[in-house]
């Protein structure tokens, strides 16, 4: 069953999907931010009235975590202040609310803008699979730095909380449609 979802989430992740009409709705979920100064619930109500783009991180990645994050990081001083930056971090047991503000920190991320989410396993799972609609493998026995095995997407989510395209995160090309198609977001409101 697992394999079959996993097989079902890379194809549709595949098809190079930037729709004018909603990819998906993202279902009820609830992690929690982690901030600066603290951390707080955060949920689909919290996505609902702004643009987003999403990706997926743990912090002690040794593959193409720290390039998506340098490249969401390059993202959110080219978008206006409008679009949220949204970093789920997919290592339950390693992406610690201490790693988490440390990692926020080495990207400068901009508190309020840049949230930084971590859930449980399950918590996390159901993001993934069940509303974005993207793989997550993690292995606890692996090497800290290989535990997790994520997609490179940039996901762009609308005021809905619909998903509007999925983008290759390592793509220059890409990069520049997830910022082109965020500030038509804005300007058509969704």
């Amino acid at each position: 069953m697992r394999r079959a979802l996993l097989a079902c989430a890379v194809l549709l992740a595949c098809a190079c999907a930037r729709s004018k009409e909603p990819l998906a709705v993202l279902p009820e979920f609830r992690m929690t931010a982690v901030g600066p100064q603290g951390t707080a619930e955060f949920g689909r109500k919290d996505l609902l009235g702004k643009v987003w783009v999403a990706d997926f991180v743990f912090t002690r990645c040794a593959g193409p975590c720290p390039i998506l994050s340098t490249r969401l990081s390059k993202l959110g001083r080219e978008l206006p202040p409008a679009v949220g930056l949204l970093t789920v971090a997919v290592d339950s047991e390693g992406d610690t609310p201490e790693r988490l503000r440390a990692y926020a920190r080495r990207y400068e991320a901009e508190p309020g803008r840049w949230v930084f989410l971590r859930g449980t396993p399950s918590e996390t799972y159901h993001l993934l699979y069940a509303g974005i609609r993207l793989p997550l493998s993690v292995n606890p026995s692996a090497p800290e730095e290989q535990r997790a095995t994520h997609s490179a997407k940039f996901v762009l989510i609308d005021r809905d909380g619909a998903i509007r395209g999925y983008y290759d995160g390592l793509s220059d090309s890409d990069n520049a449609a997830v910022a082109r198609d965020a500030r038509r977001l804005l300007e058509v409101g969704s």
